[in-house]
């Protein structure tokens, strides 16, 4: 299972919102930095630097808006040997290898992987754009779960007893 957190349309948006902000802050910027080396009567370079950087970050979300610089995906995906996520366009991806899986805790909000070791790995739920996404994400970790014969909130489920 391939889930994308984002639809087409969210995409849009979000860049569109960034090519406008972006443009707010590359003509503020470069409006500062002329003003604050050409016009004033002392030349403050520190904040022509700050408006630098501004106008600078204004460049990138226009790249961004545009699509000269790409947006990783944010996704979420359940395979027979793995589960993959990027929970944002700019956080890490995050990889849980099924074999490392000795528990699984679900809750509306969140689920936490109880790894052997000690270890646990945890998804917010809340940073999904939408309540059904992360109720379909939560339903496929718990049948993945159940599949595998992982104690999902505490019950150990024996699946294959079930089929006799």
């Amino acid at each position: 299972m391939y889930v994308s957190l984002y639809t087409a349309k969210q995409l849009r948006k979000i860049k569109d919102r960034m090519l406008w902000l972006g443009l707010f802050m590359s003509t503020g910027g470069a409006a500062s930095v002329l003003h604050n080396i050409l016009l004033a009567e002392q030349t403050r370079w520190y904040w022509a630097l700050a408006a630098l950087l501004i106008m600078a970050v204004g460049v990138i979300l226009i790249a961004v808006g545009t699509d000269r610089v790409q947006l990783r995906t944010a996704y979420f995906s359940i395979s027979p040997s793995l589960i993959s996520y990027r929970l944002n366009f700019y956080s890490p991806e995050h990889l849980i290898d099924w074999r490392h899986v000795s528990a699984v805790y679900l809750c509306d909000n969140c689920v936490l992987f109880d790894l052997h070791g000690g270890k646990q790995k945890s998804v917010n739920f809340l940073t999904f754009q939408s309540s059904n996404l992360a109720c379909h994400v939560g339903l496929s970790i718990q049948a993945a779960a159940l599949a595998r014969a992982i104690a999902v909130n505490g019950v150990h489920y024996n699946t294959s007893s079930a089929a006799n």
